[in-house]
């Protein structure tokens, strides 16, 4: 991937966590955003 491109993980359960934490480690450039379902989620 390139400097500037996104990764999205959707799920935080099984290896979705990991992921995103390797990929931060592997790929400092990239953006990684984690999708994860909440119970509850306010907006403001």
């Amino acid at each position: 991937m390139k400097k500037g491109d996104h990764l999205v993980i959707i799920g935080m359960g099984g290896v979705g966590g990991p992921a995103a934490m390797l990929a931060k480690r592997l790929m400092p450039e990239v953006d990684v955003t984690v999708i994860r379902e909440e119970e509850r989620f306010i907006v403001r």
